[in-house]
């Protein structure tokens, strides 16, 4: 039986829903007023789920025709989200990055088909063009592949982008393919770019984006974060065994994934804007301001691989451009083009739909699930699809946890049980197994070994036929010694999956 409580949020649910001018059928088309009368009355769901901590902005033929923020900006401050909010970037600062390049490109200062090292002549891959990294076909490793050594010996330093490219210099790692002969997303790609900027242009990246980029855009408050100076404020639960919201930058990176060590980049990340900055920036591609209207075309357009097919990334008819996403004809047949991106804590997505002349810009500062539901909401209400259903149900595995933690396995598994048929709760394998490495992690911390292995015997039981599982529960058993009934353990995955490398190493090394 539901609570109380969830009955009025159900009917709650119910009422605004019947309230939303939603699409009957396949018929009916809303107007735009009307469109965002459902657009807003969602947004208004989402916050009294506490399921919205950020800002919306849309754009329309030029016009904005729609703006909210909500929640907090700082939690410590009690700063609230406001159109001016400062937000890092994350991942969007590609595409200016990309618009920086493509400058050099418009001023024939750079050929798209030239080779990197003609630019930057140490190099160290010959056959890697400027097209190849502004459009991830480089097969280059990823720095958080060939850094792992150092940053296990450096476990304080901030990398930044002239000691992750002297590394690559010196160790000169594989390449994951033959440079256009395939597709993977790589912030390095970014990083070398910059560092391209920086040498052509014979200033530094900041001071060249604001000059070119930022100032003629009309991007009064953007400007690009130093390695070591604050960040904006990101807010998660860090832990499965924790209930509270905390500011990423207050947690300590060596117990929680933060990325601090590779956070410190500059050409892939850390551009620090905001919505009304945001705004200008589209603004001014429209309007040829930054790159003419012809290599903005380009930039839009898929790149193609050796064989002369498009980049394909897997996802429907989605495809990558010069330092953009593009989707000539999605599910909705709409032509748009877009880029997000994510630090801890923090989602952001930049999306322009080419056929309609809008644009959607949305982020969140606090880390909560179902992210892209709720944009996906937006675009189809804008569409005239279905309406998105929702989930409000809240995580069992967290409630779990910290009772676990708390109270003990006796009592967080009765607690388990009685809750585990409630639809107020989801359960997530995936969840339960992070958990379990959460409290494997933290074995400086009494009794979290034995917790842990609670946690993934628990897992085993309740998905028995998911390889993974007992593959964790494995590693969890060799940690604390446990060598016979781990090597079971691994048995048992292997069955399951006979290609799991890391059961299939561990065996034959014992």
């Amino acid at each position: 039986m539901q609570n109380r409580n969830n009955r009025y949020i159900d009917f709650f649910f119910l009422i605004v829903f019947c309230l939303l001018p939603i699409r009957l059928n396949s018929q009916t088309v809303l107007s735009l007023e009307q469109k965002i009368k459902s657009i807003d009355s969602l947004v208004g769901v989402w916050k009294l789920h506490d399921q919205f901590n950020g800002g919306i902005v849309l754009q329309h033929k030029g016009k904005t025709i729609y703006r909210i923020s909500s929640g907090f900006a700082s939690i410590e401050d009690t700063v609230y989200n406001s159109n001016t909010s400062r937000i890092n970037l994350a991942s969007v600062s590609k595409p200016l990055t990309a618009i920086a390049i493509l400058q050099f490109v418009e001023k024939k200062q750079i050929e798209l088909d030239n080779r990197v090292d003609q630019y930057l002549p140490d190099f160290p891959y010959p056959n890697i063009t400027v097209r190849n990294l502004l459009s991830h076909t480089s097969g280059l490793s990823d720095a958080s592949e060939f850094e792992k050594n150092y940053i296990s010996q450096h476990p304080d330093e901030i990398l930044i982008n002239e000691k992750i490219y002297r590394h690559l210099i010196e160790l000169k790692p594989d390449l994951n393919f033959t440079p256009g002969e395939s597709f993977q997303y790589n912030n390095l790609n970014f990083i070398i770019l910059a560092l391209l900027i920086e040498k052509q242009s014979g200033i530094s990246y900041d001071k060249y984006m604001a000059k070119n980029v930022f100032k003629p855009a009309g991007m009064k408050n953007t400007y690009v974060r130093k390695p070591a100076s604050p960040n904006t404020p990101r807010y998660i639960i860090p832990t499965y065994f924790e209930s509270e919201f905390k500011n990423v930058d207050s947690l300590n990176h060596r117990m929680i994934s933060t990325n601090y060590n590779l956070g410190g980049t500059w050409g892939d990340n850390n551009i620090i804007s905001d919505l009304d900055d945001l705004l200008q920036f589209d603004l001014a591609l429209n309007k040829g301001k930054l790159i003419s209207p012809k290599l903005l075309k380009e930039a839009f357009t898929p790149a193609k691989l050796n064989d002369g097919k498009s980049i394909s990334m897997g996802v429907g008819t989605r495809s990558y451009g010069l330092g953009w996403n593009v989707n000539e004809k999605n599910s909705a047949g709409k032509h748009v083009v877009f880029h997000d991106g994510s630090l801890v804590g923090l989602t952001i997505v930049f999306f322009k739909c080419l056929t309609d002349d809008q644009t959607i810009i949305m982020y969140e500062n606090k880390s909560v699930h179902g992210f892209y539901g709720r944009f996906n909401s937006i675009t189809n209400a804008l569409w005239d699809l279905p309406l998105r259903k929702f989930s409000f149900a809240n995580s069992l595995v967290r409630i779990y946890g910290e009772a676990l933690v708390k109270r003990g396995s006796d009592y967080a598994i009765t607690l388990f049980n009685e809750l585990k048929s409630d639809t107020n709760y989801y359960f997530s394998e995936s969840e339960m197994n992070d958990l379990g490495y959460e409290l494997m992690n933290r074995a400086n911390f009494v009794g979290h070994n034995d917790l842990s292995l609670e946690v993934f015997k628990i897992n085993t039981l309740l998905n028995p036929e998911s390889f993974n599982v007992y593959d964790s529960y494995a590693e969890a058993l060799m940690k604390v010694g446990k060598k016979e009934e781990s090597l079971r353990m691994y048995k048992k995955s292997l069955i399951l999956n006979p290609k799991n490398e890391n059961a299939l190493r561990i065996l034959k090394g014992n």
